[in-house]
């Protein structure tokens, strides 16, 4: 069957876009948007996200399929849907979000549910609509001028939302459309004040002063517009530029793929293509347009992301959505949303991208030459030559040409004659003429001369065939050369007379393998090694002048032997990486540094470079540092902050006209502008985004109104998240918080984190965090809250009172005791001493009067004398004995029943030796464990001496038993005697009775008395208690 003309002309057309495409791609720029990707990996809960907005609190709202998320900057807050509950979320899977001007958060759920989330309260109020209405998928929010909010829904319904009932409300005619057409997305135009409206039969414009339509056949206004796009079917959205200019997709049932259309008002320029000439992909659906502040205009769907460029009008697809595991292997985008940022958000069906085009500091570029595909060769040198063109030298890979912007340009023919494979080791301009000197392998240079376009080729024996690593120019433009053999060789411009093929020269050699070779602008070259440290040349003698190793004197030692890189400070300070960053004092030659212990994430400095604005930049083994060093201020920048690929090279780092610093890596090169890094602003203020106590969270916002938390003291475990709700990773943010009366310094944090206190004790503490940019510029909000914890009441004030009056109390009445006690004890050793001191007294009195007595019948009668004089000597005895036991008595060290015990056991003793009288005492080993009052020990002591002394003076008595035992009941002391019967028994009672009723009065105690015929037996109770 022949094909007719059209089929042929379909796939003639199909032949050049299957061309065309490969060919677009190819001639991209080599620049790369840097992604950061959030997944199940890292905090979402879900990976299919359906869209993205921003509260005015700052808060990022994500809805998922598994939920609903708020993202702060570090952690992502999850709520989900609960079965009878209605103030959760909806469904669990969101479908849509929406701020409105008054800040409240609207979301769709699965079941097309709307409804209300309150952002601060977390609760979910339903939204009402008529009862007669079946819900359906809702498209599209839209507020009106005046602040009315619409809902459009695909069934072509148009709802207005009333605040009072909470309640949406058929309202068609806020919207009103042609007769059988149906709306697909609406647009507001700032600036002629009207909305466009995409609809499947073409496009509406609406005045909403005068609710005018403009359409097809009913042009009033006669717009270009409507008339450009009088033919246009199956309109599925548009938008429009500040400059007013449209882009809009054309979905028709008859086309494969979306078509696009541009209208310029200013030149009236319509066009209309195929979006598959833009994107490169056959099968594509759009789901939408992004216009950025900026006036940057995006395209999203499926599966492509694209950037509208304004030279070419043409859309420009970003492929490292598909390309990069990074970026998120994407199919299809569901939306795009800007923050206050500036950055993108992009949720996909593989979890949600972040980037920011136009505050992207950090750019990896491709190796790329005009019309060819991406290499991926190692970068050694990149050098600028006078008409602004960039050179890249890659080792094995030849040599690539970019323009100032960085676009691939091709190689003037005489380098790219040098081939592919050529080696390159290190690049120079040569600032006296303004030559590129490019050094190799096997002794080679070439030296290109960009005002001719010509190369001198030199290979001079004083190389011997050695890899030249290293080149660097003097202010005399001379030319200075490190090889791989370890020579030091020098070019000397005026002996040569400008001529590159001779005056080629040995300064030193048997150096090692060098590295880097660097001119300090005083007239010294540092040469750096791989394994011999690092040297120092006069210029001037050709002499080394010092050597630094890891063996000098204790300041003067570098940090390892191996040298990487070395740059100029200042005309007093040299830096070289040499493991960590080694700070030289050239006058001193002291050494100092800045490694892991001063804030670099590891001592692996592989290349440095001071900026225009002396902050030192330091590529590291992954990731580069970046050093304020007269604040000695550290911030580190990786993956995470946007630098593409991080492994940074060896001395591969070159900072060219205009301050951009080039850093290298093993296949493509990283560029940046330092004074964007650092933005000489006011860091945005800090904010208290979760407290959580023992995991349990609590309501941020009336915890802050009332600026205080009030915990147990048996539940002080807390957890602090806070952010400054910046987004801009790769302007990073210090932060420095701190927990008032815990904490002594101020902790620092280059991220937001969680601040954790597992334990406080009681007390009232005060939390702070600020924020800090990269160099030291503070914001003066500091975010604080305070914290009380409670003391259990027995750490309480009053409780501490409370035991204090106990404890004085105590005090008293126990001081109280033993001041009755001793008051007791002195009264009882008062009355013994008393009672003594009568005794003595009577008795001296006695002695007295018999002294008296015997000195007056001293000379009548002799022997009633002596009968006076042997009563002398017995009240004396008496008396001694009495003062004896008195001063016994009173003796606090006697105050123990053991004591008085022994002196039973004393007396028994002298008075059997006294008396002639045979004494036998038995006593009880528990009595010596009683512990008896003074009064009652000295009553029972007593009773039992004056019952002994009775006894023992009685003539007839010869022999007398004594028991002193504890009776039956432990409450009362049994002492029985048992002695001879005396002649006059009678006599004999009376006269003891007499002598022991007062003793037995003042115990109390009760006497049994027993006479037979041959013994007498005294049996004494004497109660205890």
């Amino acid at each position: 069957m022949l094909l007719n003309k059209t089929a042929l002309r379909n796939i003639y057309l199909a032949l050049l876009l299957f061309i065309a495409v490969p060919l677009t791609l190819l001639g991209q720029q080599a620049r790369q948007y840097s992604f950061k990707h959030f997944s199940t990996l890292n905090g979402l809960v879900s990976n299919s996200a359906n869209a993205i907005v921003q509260d005015r609190e700052g808060y990022i709202w994500i809805a998922t399929t598994h939920g609903l998320q708020r993202y702060d900057g570090n952690t992502f807050l999850t709520f989900k849907s609960t079965e009878g509950n209605t103030s959760a979320i909806p469904s669990t899977n969101i479908v849509s979000l929406f701020t409105d001007q008054k800040n409240r958060l609207w979301l769709e759920g699965e079941d097309h549910t709307i409804g209300v989330f309150d952002t601060k309260k977390f609760v979910f109020r339903k939204a009402e609509l008529p009862k007669n209405v079946v819900p359906n998928s809702y498209q599209q929010f839209v507020e009106l001028p005046k602040g009315e909010l619409l809902l459009l829904a695909n069934s072509g319904d148009v709802f207005l939302y009333s605040e009072t009932s909470n309640q949406f409300s058929l309202a068609n005619n806020k919207l009103p459309m042609p007769k059988g057409w149906k709306f697909s997305h609406v647009t507001w135009d700032a600036s002629i004040r009207k909305f466009w409206i995409s609809a499947d039969s073409g496009i509406v414009q609406l005045d909403p002063a005068t609710m005018r339509l403009n359409y097809r056949g009913h042009n009033y206004d006669n717009d270009p517009v409507i008339n450009s796009l009088s033919d246009a079917r199956g309109l599925t959205d548009l938008t429009i530029d500040p400059a007013g200019r449209i882009l809009g997709i054309i979905q028709e049932k008859s086309s494969i793929a979306p078509r696009f259309f541009y209208y310029n008002p200013q030149s009236r320029q319509f066009s209309v293509s195929s979006l598959a000439d833009h994107i490169g992909v056959w099968h594509i659906h759009t789901d939408g347009f992004l216009l950025q502040r900026s006036g940057r205009i995006w395209l999203y769907g499926m599966p492509f992301l694209a950037e509208w460029d304004n030279k070419s009008n043409f859309f420009r697809p970003v492929v490292k959505g598909a390309e990069s595991q990074q970026n998120g292997y994407f199919n299809r985008i569901a939306q795009a949303f800007e923050d206050r940022e500036n950055n993108i958000w992009v949720a996909t069906d593989n979890g949600v991208l972040l980037f920011n085009p136009d505050a992207q500091v950090f750019s990896n570029y491709d190796l790329i030459r005009p019309g060819e595909p991406a290499s991926y060769d190692l970068v050694q040198a990149i050098a600028e030559t006078v008409d602004d063109r960039i050179f890249v030298g890659t080792w094995r890979g030849g040599i690539y040409s970019y323009d100032k912007n960085l676009n691939p340009i091709a190689l003037p023919p005489v380098l790219k004659a040098r081939g592919r494979s050529l080696s390159v080791a290190d690049m120079q301009e040569q600032v006296l003429t303004g030559d590129l000197w490019i050094t190799q392998e096997e002794g080679r240079i070439d030296v290109f001369h960009p005002k001719t376009n010509t190369v001198t080729t030199v290979q001079d024996s004083v190389f011997n065939k050695s890899t030249i690593r290293q080149i660097t120019e003097d202010t005399s433009g001379n030319m200075w050369f490190g090889t791989q053999a370890g020579r030091l060789i020098k070019w000397d411009y005026k002996s040569a007379g400008g001529n590159q093929q001779k005056g080629y020269r040995i300064v030193l050699e048997n150096l090692g393998i060098i590295r880097k070779v660097h001119y300090d602008y005083q007239g010294y070259i540092w040469v750096g090694t791989a394994q011999n440290g690092l040297f120092k040349v006069s210029t001037r003698t050709n002499k080394i002048v010092k050597k630094f190793t890891t063996d000098g004197p204790a300041d003067e030692r570098l940090f390892i032997n191996s040298v990487k890189d070395i740059t100029y400070y200042n005309d007093t300070t040299l830096l070289v990486a040499a493991g960590c960053l080694n700070i030289i004092n050239k006058r001193t030659n002291k050494i100092t540094f800045i490694g892991t212990k001063e804030g670099l994430p590891s001592n692996t400095v592989e290349s440095v470079q001071k900026d225009r604005n002396k902050i030192v930049w330091m590529g590291m083994t992954n990731g580069i540092s970046r050093l304020n060093l007269e604040k000695r201020i550290i911030s580190f920048y990786d993956r995470r902050d946007g630098i593409n690929y991080d492994k940074f090279i060896q001395t591969g780092v070159r900072q060219l006209s205009g301050g951009r610093i080039f850093f290298f890596t093993d296949h493509n090169f990283m560029v940046f502008d330092p004074t964007k890094v650092s933005p000489k602003v006011q860091p945005p203020k800090p904010f208290i985004t979760s407290i959580k106590i023992a995991g349990y969270p609590l309501s941020v916002d009336s915890l802050l109104s009332a600026k205080r938390v009030v915990l147990r003291y048996n539940n002080t475990s807390i957890s602090i998240d806070f952010s400054a709700m910046s987004f801009l990773t790769q302007q990073k943010l210090h932060y420095y918080y701190k927990l008032e009366n815990l904490d002594k310094e101020w902790i620092h944090t280059d991220r937001p984190i969680t601040a954790f206190y597992n334990y406080l004790p009681p007390g009232q503490y005060t939390f702070y965090v600020k924020t800090e940019t990269i160099d030291g510029v503070s914001n003066e909000n500091i975010a604080q809250f305070t914290i009380v914890v409670r003391a259990p009441f027995w750490l309480s004030w009053w409780f501490y009172g409370l035991i204090a009056l106990t404890f004085i109390g105590v005090w008293l009445l126990v001081d109280r005791e033993r001041t009755n006690k001793r008051r007791s004890l002195l009264q009882v050793r008062n009355e013994i001493a008393s009672n003594l001191h009568n005794d003595i007294s009577i008795t001296l009195s006695d002695i007295n009067i018999l002294s008296e007595m015997a000195k007056i019948k001293a000379d009548k009668n002799v022997e009633q004398s002596k009968e006076f004089i042997d009563q002398i000597n017995e009240k004396s005895r008496y008396t001694i004995a009495a003062m004896d036991d008195m001063l016994w008595s009173i003796d606090p060290a006697n105050d123990s029943m053991a004591n008085t015990l022994q002196r039973i056991k004393k007396i028994t003793s002298e008075l059997q030796e006294l008396s002639g009288v045979a004494i036998d005492l038995i006593i009880d080993n528990k009595l010596d464990a009683l512990e008896l009052e003074m009064k009652l020990r000295h009553d029972i002591f007593f009773l039992y001496k004056d019952a002994l002394l009775f006894l023992s003076g009685n003539g007839s008595v010869k022999q007398v038993f004594v028991n002193m035992k504890m009776s039956g009941t432990n409450n009362s002391l049994l002492l029985e005697i048992l002695f001879d019967r005396p002649a006059n028994l009678r006599d004999f009672d009376l006269q003891l009775k007499r002598g022991i009723e007062k003793r037995l009065r003042s115990l109390p105690a009760t006497m049994d008395y027993i006479a037979e015929s041959r013994h007498v037996s005294l049996a004494f109770t004497i109660r205890l208690k």
